[in-house]
């Protein structure tokens, strides 16, 4: 069978509709003989004669019938497609990747608006640590990270969205970093591809502090519940924080602390007006 085309099936849906080669040309903007030829190359490409030939006159043959209950829907969806992309009305599927801090607290206050604004985008959110996320921005498994930034890369663009303060979080009991026995103090941290934990390990070499061990455990609530045990401290963002530092845990900021900004990242080949749009609802805060 020879590939078929849509504008046969255009026309072999025209004749049904219309009732004849005639009023199917009139209906369609073309002379009759158009219609005719491009009925007969429908009937060659699916094998099956759609119509009798009666003085002059188309009479649908029961495969016709059958065909057009099939060819129909096609010309349906054809049509609704044309009409798929409206002028300043995104549609699309968005691929987001983001860090934990940034769907505890930030996406939750702009993501329902931005859905309620653009129902016609939809989004895939996907939770990951900071270095999978520039991965991921690089095998395109995403159109869009919110991480730790600004990304030094010739790929990729970024953009701040917004900044959060890192904390050294202890039992309540220790009331300065200076009381702190880090020989005798285990270091409660996420895996080697989180950024803060690379943050934190910076500040202990630059202060000389050498802990007893540096353990890995991917859970704040784990974590924490851990450091009010008085098994260790820890280094998280303040937006993930019990409320109000829960009872049992001390939250300090040791002034070389550095802040973590986190950033909008895509690739520069990957621009599309859908993503630029969402970018600049996210909004870039002043500095």
């Amino acid at each position: 069978m020879d590939r078929l085309k849509l504008a046969q099936l255009r026309f072999f849906c025209a004749v049904m509709e219309a009732g004849s080669v005639v009023a199917a040309s009139r209906r369609l903007n073309c002379v009759a003989s158009n219609v005719t030829a491009r009925l007969r190359e429908l009937e060659q490409s699916v094998g099956q004669p759609l119509f009798l030939r009666e003085k002059g006159r188309l009479v649908e043959t029961p495969s016709g019938r059958a065909f057009y209950a099939q060819a129909r829907e096609v010309v349906q969806k054809a049509s609704a497609l044309e009409h798929f992309f409206k002028p300043d009305v995104p549609r699309g599927v968005l691929r987001l990747g983001a860090l934990d801090v940034a769907l505890q607290h930030f996406l939750p206050q702009c993501l329902p608006s931005f859905m309620q604004t653009f129902p016609d985008v939809e989004l895939t959110v996907l939770k990951r640590a900071s270095y999978t996320l520039e991965q991921m921005l690089m095998e395109r498994a995403v159109d869009l990270a919110l991480t730790d930034g600004p990304i030094q890369h010739p790929l990729l663009e970024s953009r701040l969205v917004f900044t959060e303060c890192l904390r050294l979080v202890a039992p309540a009991q220790i009331a300065s970093p200076g009381e702190i026995d880090w020989a005798n103090t285990d270091v409660l941290l996420f895996n080697s591809d989180c950024f803060y934990r690379s943050v934190f390990e910076a500040w202990m070499q630059k202060n000389g502090v050498v802990p007893r061990r540096v353990q890995t455990i991917e859970s704040y609530h784990v974590i924490f519940a851990c450091v009010r045990a008085g098994l260790g401290v820890c280094c998280c963002p303040d937006v993930m924080l019990p409320a109000a530092h829960a009872h049992g845990l001390h939250a300090m900021t040791p002034p070389d602390l550095p802040e973590a900004p986190v950033y909008s990242v895509w690739r520069r080949d990957g621009v599309t007006p859908l993503l630029m749009r969402f970018v600049d609802y996210l909004g870039t805060p002043a500095e």
